[in-house]
């Protein structure tokens, strides 16, 4: 299936750049699967390692639901022929084997100068188990807000790693002043709450 229209490419570019940031160095070390050491890192470097620490064992593209938004906030599955038009604002991928992995992408502001993306860990009883966060704004701080969680199977945080970094060359940065108006992290905790869950269930 070919999806085609400005807005994808904005939204699919930023997603790929995102997801090839190199792991922080207090969160370990790469393993030679591409993974993390001994398995205690909460960050991936890129949808395959995520899909392995999710337990997901065929994460390419093309086993993914897709699933898009369009501007008025209605949420269908993409299908072939049904093309991204340039008002749609997000696209998420969602792959389901004993566990589910979600990949969500969404261009909240005006002119697409901002990024919001997560990918998210549910367990066959639709619990959350781990997120990685990623705010990247263009206009005003030219960085990214990366945030990592595990979380207990009552939706507690057990762990959480925050970084800003330079969009441009990835190095680690202070929280600039613009970061009080970034949004929250993604708050979903359960598969049900998810915006496009009747897409999913069937």
């Amino acid at each position: 299936m070919r999806i085609i229209g400005a807005a994808w490419v904005v939204l699919m570019m930023a997603a790929m750049c995102v997801a090839q940031m190199p792991p922080h160095p207090q969160m370990g070390g790469a393993d030679s699967h591409g993974g993390m050491q001994g398995g205690q890192g909460v960050v991936a470097s890129s949808r395959d390692n995520f899909g392995m620490e999710c337990g997901i064992m065929d994460s390419s593209a093309q086993s993914a639901l897709r699933i898009m938004r369009s501007a008025g906030g209605e949420w269908s599955e993409a299908v072939a022929g049904k093309h991204l038009g340039p008002s749609d604002n997000a696209v998420a991928r969602v792959w389901h084997e004993r566990n589910w992995m979600v990949d969500m992408h969404e261009a909240p502001g005006a002119g697409m100068t901002s990024i919001h993306t997560g990918q998210m860990c549910f367990d066959p009883q639709g619990h959350i188990t781990r997120m990685i966060d990623r705010y990247m704004e263009m206009a005003k701080c030219g960085c990214m807000r990366y945030t990592s969680l595990l979380f207990a199977t009552d939706g507690r945080v057990t762990r959480r790693e925050r970084r800003f970094v330079n969009a441009s060359t990835g190095s680690e940065i202070e929280a600039p002043t613009t970061a009080g108006e970034f949004p929250e992290i993604w708050g979903f905790r359960r598969l049900e709450q998810l915006p496009f869950y009747s897409l999913v269930k069937k």
